[in-house]
């Protein structure tokens, strides 16, 4: 994820336009949150990771005031202030840094920050604690001049936080709610594949990453969503529903799903979710400018209006 994804890419997220029997226009959480290009002077956007309430870390778009250190600033937006908290919960989401920590922030010349927490209060638990440090590591590796972080506490480089959680080393981007925890990611011969999956709402699609023997495909990639989340708390695809085909033409993603996928039309919003995490998974493994469903051949939900991407939640200021 990070640059990879969000910056180098420049994918695009779509919105809708015709949408075939999703039982309304189309509306996902993208044309939700779609802004304008900020024509003020001074802002920047700026991808933070928050914590749903079960857990999950997942990416924010926000436009923050631009000012000298910026990196540091956007840490700042991670910490469980009064102000920060309101923001997040309008979408469900948490601030992952306890409140009273603070942040110093210094980068190398070749990109390998240190980051330094004051004050920090102790987590309840190591799931907790490995939130925060992904929050933090990811939300700085999204910064072109930041390629490692090394995580510090009052100064002092230390073994792990109190719950055991690894900071000996620096990190690069890491992996988002990997299913299987560590072991899958230490196995060398398993490739990552990121799957988006809706929360229990269908109010916003989670990062997922899965790991397996094969490197990811469009058909690949289809086929794990459709074999359904492993944890608790997110959705996936209706009962009985099998990939037909999947093939990308002219920048589209075509997939042909089977009829058990009608079902998708018992729940208001879960359409357009599922739409949404089509498309978010099928650019995790080739740029597309969109995802048309069909079902049994025949055109089902066509996104064609895009906005730009990453808008997996954004918060206003």
């Amino acid at each position: 994820m990070g640059k990879g994804l969000w910056m180098g890419l420049g994918v695009l997220l779509l919105a809708s336009a015709a949408l075939l029997g999703c039982g309304r226009e189309a509306q996902t959480q993208a044309e939700d949150l779609a802004y304008e290009e900020d024509s003020e002077a001074g802002f920047r956007r700026t991808v933070l990771y928050y914590t749903a309430e079960d857990g999950f870390v997942v990416p924010v778009m926000k436009r923050i005031p631009w000012e000298e250190g910026i990196g540091k600033a956007a840490l700042g937006y991670l910490v469980d202030t009064e102000a920060n908290r309101a923001a997040a919960e309008q979408m469900g989401l948490e601030a992952p840094v306890p409140e009273g920590a603070s942040f110093t922030l210094r980068i190398g010349d070749e990109g390998n920050a240190v980051v330094d927490i004051s004050g920090l209060q102790e987590l309840p638990d190591a799931a907790a604690e490995q939130a925060m440090v992904t929050g933090i590591v990811n939300t700085l590796t999204e910064f072109d001049s930041i390629h490692t972080v090394q995580v510090t506490l009052d100064g002092a480089k230390v073994a792990a936080l109190p719950h055991g959680t690894d900071i000996s080393e620096a990190f690069s981007t890491l992996p988002l709610n990997v299913e299987g925890g560590t072991l899958a990611v230490s196995s060398g011969n398993a490739h990552p594949m990121t799957l988006y999956f809706p929360n229990a709402a269908a109010s916003l699609n989670v990062p997922v990453t899965r790991y397996g023997l094969e490197v990811p495909t469009l058909s690949g990639a289809v086929e794990a969503l459709l074999d359904g989340p492993a944890a608790d708390g997110l959705r996936g695809f209706p009962e009985g529903t099998a990939l037909l085909e999947a093939t990308v033409e002219d920048g589209i993603a075509r997939v042909d799903l089977s009829e058990a996928f009608m079902a998708v039309e018992n729940t208001e919003g879960l359409c357009a979710a599922l739409q949404e995490a089509l498309y978010l998974t099928a650019n995790e493994v080739e740029p597309v400018s969109g995802v048309d469903i069909y079902v049994e051949g025949e055109p089902y939900a066509l996104h064609t209006v895009q906005v730009d991407a990453p808008v997996l939640s954004l918060i206003h200021i």
